[in-house]
């Protein structure tokens, strides 16, 4: 039996392989306060930005900041270099940053 079977296009779609991949990257930003305060101000200024360029987030946050993925809103849809370049630079510019790093783009089933 071949090792790698050939799929319709109705299961490509049905199992996001081929033109229907999804891709993610990961996301760490640490914040130079712990302040309760300043992370609430930093997720709603983070989630405002996400929406403006059509992205979402999943993961957790603490005291220092937060960690995990983010995604493109739409179902079949990747973020774009382009998208994470302008987030990479929101982060840049954000005042209340220490650190951050946004990962490669990767396929969701692979991450």
């Amino acid at each position: 039996m071949e090792a790698r079977q050939k799929h319709n296009r109705r299961l490509r779609k049905k199992l996001y392989l081929g033109e229907f991949a999804v891709n993610l990257f990961e996301i760490q930003v640490k914040l130079s306060t712990s302040e309760e305060r300043d992370l609430d101000a930093f997720i709603g200024s983070f989630v405002d930005q996400l929406e403006k360029q059509g992205l979402t987030y999943f993961g957790y946050s603490d005291a220092d900041g937060i960690e995990g993925h983010v995604l493109s809103q739409k179902r079949y849809e990747s973020p774009t270099e382009g998208q994470k370049q302008e987030l990479s630079e929101w982060c840049g510019a954000y005042p209340g940053i220490k650190s951050y790093d946004l990962g490669e783009l990767v396929d969701i089933n692979q991450a």
